[in-house]
């Protein structure tokens, strides 16, 4: 809707109820928060309040299963890639990596949450006016939810490993079934000791996983505080109207 002819003010566009949104996904929360920055970028205000409880409730939902989900997908892969570092897992058949190789076993663990981090923090600069702030807000606040949720499980889960799963009791007890299979007493205690330093990376995973979660996070927080400043130089030069509070 653009502007008035006959009023400096910008029109203000409601929201008639076979209009109201109701996000699934991520695509589809990211697509209506383009949608309705395109109409604020054009001079129309939509008041805050036209975003429901229940559809802020929706975009923190969808916030939170996507960052959630996709923080258990590294978070199980990082232990393969500390592993990879530390020389107790091949990488591309090479059991002694190279610089490259590390660095490629790091982008195993870090690519999915980074290429995630950057997809939603193009969304979070997307708001001018107080609707689509709105949208934005509860899509972080569930995302950071999922996120440090996310942490805290497997921080928890990597220890639990590490301190009562794989314990010097437990450990000679899983290899010493290798003896009924007719493996040679060599190889048994070759995976012995295999498995007791293996045990440490889940320690280092654990921590791994707690920086890389505030990566994540701080990435898309950074794009919206910086939207921020954007905006306001935007509002401070007259170029944009905005609705004056937010609720």
């Amino acid at each position: 809707m653009s502007r008035n002819s006959t009023n400096s003010q910008p029109d203000i566009m409601p929201l008639p109820p076979s209009a109201e949104i109701h996000p699934r996904g991520l695509l589809e929360a990211i697509s209506y928060i383009d949608q309705n920055f395109a109409n604020e970028l054009g001079g129309c205000i939509i008041h805050s309040r036209f975003l429901t409880t229940k559809q802020r409730i929706e975009f923190m939902e969808v916030g939170f299963r996507s960052s959630f989900a996709s923080g258990m997908i590294s978070a199980l892969l990082t232990p393969v890639a500390i592993g990879a570092i530390e020389r107790y897992i091949p990488i591309f058949g090479n059991a002694d990596p190279n610089i490259i190789d590390k660095f490629s076993a790091v982008l195993l663990a870090l690519c999915f949450s980074i290429g995630y981090a950057a997809f939603i923090a193009k969304s979070s600069t997307s708001y001018i006016g107080e609707y689509t702030r709105s949208m934005v807000r509860n899509l972080l606040g569930g995302m950071a939810f999922g996120a440090f949720l996310k942490a805290v499980i497997v921080f928890i889960a990597f220890h639990t490993i590490y301190f009562y799963l794989f314990t010097d009791k437990n450990i000679l007890w899983i290899t010493s079934k290798f003896y009924y299979v007719k493996m040679s007493a060599e190889r048994v205690a070759g995976i012995y000791y295999w498995v007791q330093g293996f045990k440490s990376i889940f320690l280092t995973s654990a921590y791994f996983v707690l920086i890389s979660t505030i990566i994540f996070v701080a990435i898309p927080f950074a794009a919206y505080f910086w939207a921020s400043l954007r905006n306001r130089r935007l509002i401070k030069a007259g170029i944009i109207r905005v609705e004056n509070k937010a609720f």
